[in-house]
Formats: structure tokens, C-alpha cells, sequence
């Protein structure tokens, strides 16, 4: 009998270590040489969130990709209290599969403060209905990508110039997607930021591929950093927006950024991440 794939509550579920702030996660394979980045990111985030007093969400992180991660293999997260303020609080996470270190990430944390705000207008684009209905009108399936193996998350393009099938060399390094997680629609506030970091890996590396032409197969491509602020609290299991860009390639490495939007427009989070763009010198 199959075994039923892990959902992504459980995935982000980590269970207490030998020692004081440790924890061990799940290792899951997403089709990938590797972990998934999300997968690092939504774990160390929960992994860190455990040790931070309650009255405190994240703020912002930054996570290192050192290794590619091994399959079914466990991860044990090491969390290091670099200081504890009474508005904000610092963890590093260290995380290490078969006593080598895969993952390094810092986070910062706070008790949530009224002020002013303003924000970037979230882009006029089709709904995820829409685009849902279009799409099976036509016939065509579901794009799939790392982060919605086995159903943990839902992906919509809408971005009119993306296309598989078709590379084009010159087009514009930027995407759009709505996105949503398979999550029950009451969880919990940090909970729900570890979805949103799992969430914010999901497509960005290929945004620097695309002005040139090439099936993504022809790139060696794979997360080296990435940084996620938090700016507003939100439900990831509804369509969130994720409009994204490259603002360079250099040195076989991608610059890309983006941001998520609720789909009233609220601005949710805002993303960079530096990717490997390594051409192969024999793609298939």
C-alpha cells in the first residue's frame, strides 16, 4: 500500500531534539536534485518561531542554501538565541544532515507596532478563477514546479508571455503567478508565516533564464540565497499574488526579487534571492 505524501502542515511540523533548541524535520523529495528551498526556508522559520516568546512574529529572514540536501534523510535545526529585546528578538538556525551543515539562516522578530504605511499597487491581472477557467477550456494542465509535488500547493500562471512550449530568446525576466496553500484556513499567525516562506522559493530562479531563449534544462539552476520581509499578516491558504522579476545576471548568477500580494492588493511580503545561472555544457 502507497504511503500518503506528507501534507504541508506536517512538513512544517518539527519534532523537539535530543538537546535544548533543536528540532528534527522531515526530509520530503520534490523531483529535484535536492531539497526544495522552501522546504529549508518554511522549517528553519518554524524551528526558530519555537523558541520566541509568543507576543512576536517574523519580521524579516535571510537563509544561505550550502548543500543540496539529501531526500528522506532527517534535518536537525540547531537555533542559536542571539538576543531577546522586548520589542524584537534574533535567532540564527544552523541545519545539518548527517552531521554536515545544508542550511544557515538569520531571522529577526518583533512585537507588532501600529504606524504609517504605504506600499507598491499590486498589478492588474486576470483573477486565479479566470485564468483557471481559460486554461481548462483549453485543455491544457496544470503547470507543475518543486513546491506543488503532491498537492501541498496550487500554482496559476499570469504572466501572458509565459509558456513552456514556446522560448523565445529576448523576453522580459519577469513572471507572474497566483499561488495558494493546501492549508486548513484557520491556522495560526506563525504558522502561517512558515507557509509563506515555503511559498516564496517557488519560481523566482526562472525569472533570469528567460531572456535567453532556453528550456530551463539547458541552466544549471538552484537557490544560493534568499531574503523574505514580512510586512502584513495573511491567510496562504487564499490566492496570493507573486509578481516577480530579474534585475541581473552576472558571473553565472541571477539576481531576482518580487512581491506577494493578498488578492485585495494588500503588499504581504517582499522577496530577493541571488540564483545559480549555470549553462550546461551539454544541455539535453
Amino acid at each position: 500500500m502507497a504511503t500518503q505524501p506528507a501534507s504541508l502542515v506536517d512538513v512544517l511540523t518539527l519534532k523537539p531534539g535530543e538537546q535544548a533548541d533543536h528540532f528534527i524535520g522531515s526530509a520530503e523529495a520534490y523531483g529535484v536534485i535536492g531539497i526544495y528551498g522552501g522546504h529549508f526556508l518554511g522549517q528553519a522559520l518554524a524551528a526558530a518561531l519555537a523558541t520566541i516568546e509568543p507576543n512576536k512574529l517574523a519580521n524579516s529572514l535571510h537563509g544561505y542554501f550550502l548543500r543540496p540536501g539529501m531526500p528522506q534523510v532527517p534535518i536537525i535545526y540547531q537555533v542559536n538565541r542571539l538576543r531577546d529585546g522586548r520589542g524584537f528578538a534574533t535567532r540564527t538556525v544552523t541545519a545539518y544532515q548527517q552531521a554536515k551543515p545544508v542550511f544557515h539562516m538569520s531571522a529577526s522578530f518583533k512585537v507588532f507596532e501600529p504606524g504609517d504605511e504605504h506600499q507598491k499597487t499590486m498589478p492588474a491581472v486576470l483573477t486565479a478563477a479566470a485564468l483557471i477557467e481559460r486554461r481548462e477550456a483549453a485543455g491544457i494542465p496544470p503547470f507543475q514546479f518543486p513546491m506543488t509535488a503532491d498537492g501541498r500547493v496550487d500554482m496559476e500562471w499570469a504572466s501572458e508571455s509565459f509558456n513552456p512550449a514556446q522560448f523565445v530568446a529576448g523576453r522580459t525576466p519577469c513572471l507572474q503567478t497566483w499561488m495558494r496553500a493546501n492549508v486548513p484556513n484557520d491556522i495560526d499567525a506563525r504558522l502561517s508565516q512558515c507557509v509563506l516562506a515555503f511559498l516564496s522559493d517557488g519560481t523566482l530562479m526562472f525569472n533570469a533564464v528567460l531572456p535567453y531563449g532556453l528550456p530551463f534544462q539547458s541552466h544549471r539552476l538552484t537557490s544560493l540565497d534568499q531574503a523574505v520581509w514580512f510586512h502584513r499578516p495573511c491567510n496562504p491558504a487564499d490566492w496570493l499574488l507573486f509578481d516577480q522579476r530579474s534585475t541581473a545576471a552576472a558571473d553565472s548568477r541571477g539576481m531576482n526579487e518580487g512581491e506577494v500580494y493578498a488578492a485585495d492588493g494588500q503588499l504581504i511580503l517582499t522577496v530577493a534571492q541571488e540564483s545559480m545561472l549555470r549553462r550546461n555544457v551539454n544541455p539535453a
